[in-house]
This record gives structure tokens, C-alpha cells and sequence, in this order.
């Protein structure tokens, strides 16, 4: 089990905010529909699961940008991974009044 903090970030054509954000909410209800567990973040989206399917969540979400109208998109993805495992729960433990998980 890994743990993968995702940022997507269309950049051109450079369109208003709004469209912008389309194209971010059509990448976080990818990784919504993905049955990996996730919890939205201002800035970023973190996903819980077995190594390949993260890894292969994340190559889709890179890529919805440009199949709704995107030239260029940038893309930050951080794992974290522990040797037996690692879950959302087991890494904000100390913070279970401070978030919410769908």
C-alpha cells in the first residue's frame, strides 16, 4: 500500500480560472470513480493504494487535461511507501479531528 499526494495543473492555452478548474474537476472525478480511497485538498488530492494501481491512477489523471482542451499540463506526484504498508489513516493518526475522508 502506497500513499500518492497529487497535484495537476493545466497551463495552456491559458483560459479563465473557471476553465481551469473544469479541467482539475474532471481529474478529481476520475480519481473519484477509481475506488481507491482519496481525500481532496486545497492544492492537491491524496490517494491510498496497492502500488500499481496508484501509479496507474496517476498516468490517467496526468493525461484528462489534455483530452478536454489542454496543450500543456503539469503534473507534481509525491509517494510515500513503507516497507508492509502505509494508509491515509496510519499517516494523519494524530489528526483525526482535523480532516475529512471520503
Amino acid at each position: 500500500m502506497v500513499i500518492a499526494d497529487i497535484a495537476v495543473m493545466p497551463l495552456v492555452p491559458a483560459v479563465s480560472e473557471e476553465e481551469l478548474y473544469k479541467q482539475v474537476d474532471a481529474a478529481i472525478d476520475y480519481i473519484k470513480s477509481s475506488g481507491l480511497k482519496y481525500e481532496i485538498g486545497a492544492m492537491s488530492t491524496t490517494v491510498e493504494g496497492e502500488y500499481d494501481e496508484v501509479f496507474d491512477l496517476i498516468k490517467k489523471v496526468h493525461r484528462i487535461p489534455f483530452e478536454v482542451g489542454s496543450e500543456r499540463v503539469i503534473t507534481v506526484v509525491r509517494i510515500d511507501e513503507k516497507k508492509g504498508g502505509l494508509t491515509i489513516d496510519e499517516k494523519l493518526k494524530n489528526h483525526p479531528d482535523d480532516r475529512k475522508s471520503f
